[in-house]
């Protein structure tokens, strides 16, 4: 068949070849800068994701801490009765250790120095707390009562838990203060 238009054809050449056909990828080169840059980034970034990580598990601790406290104090005025947090590894019953979780419940001791307090109606209940963290220097259980003022095993107050998670390092740490008229706070403190 003729070409009508009279355009000529033009010759392409065949993929491959180096006359006027670009090659498309990577090189050597660029691939070895990529993967070096992306290291080095690894190297900054992954050390300060884990970091951030703590910092945010010590966090969520404390505050969850301080959260049964308060329940157990508002409850305890709201209630006119005795209201305390425990150390619990079943949710049903003081036993095992802080790190096992805690609950809080309406306390039927006989008197308010009762030792160990008696679980009545168990109001909230936490799980273990997050990043497992090491939970020391705090009582057994800490006892509201009727007013809001705080006991704890020992009978002094105030009492401190330390929080510290895995890993922890700078000030990753965290205390938690229950003062004798039932406040708690949390403040940040360097790890053990």
């Amino acid at each position: 068949m003729s070409n009508i238009s009279g355009a000529r054809r033009e010759h392409r050449p065949s993929v491959g070849t180096q006359s006027g056909v670009r090659q498309r990828g990577f090189s050597l080169l660029e691939l070895l800068t990529t993967v070096t840059v992306a290291g080095i980034l690894l190297t900054i970034a992954v050390p300060s994701f884990f970091s951030v990580t703590r910092n945010s598990h010590a966090v969520t601790n404390a505050n969850e801490l301080v959260s049964a406290l308060m329940i157990a104090r508002s409850e305890a005025i709201r209630r006119g009765s005795r209201v305390t947090v425990c150390r619990s590894a079943d949710s049903a019953t003081c036993g095992g250790t802080w790190a096992n979780g805690w609950i809080v419940f309406r306390d039927d001791a006989a008197t308010d120095a009762t030792d160990p307090p008696v679980v009545g109606q168990v109001l909230r209940v936490w799980g273990p707390p997050t990043g497992t963290p090491a939970i020391t220097n705090g009582a057994n259980w800490i006892r509201f009562m009727p007013r809001g003022n705080a006991r704890s095993t020992s009978g002094t107050m105030p009492v401190t838990f330390r929080i510290a998670v895995q890993g922890c390092s700078g000030q990753q740490a965290r205390d938690v203060e229950i003062n004798a008229v039932g406040r708690a706070t949390a403040s940040k403190v360097n790890c053990p």
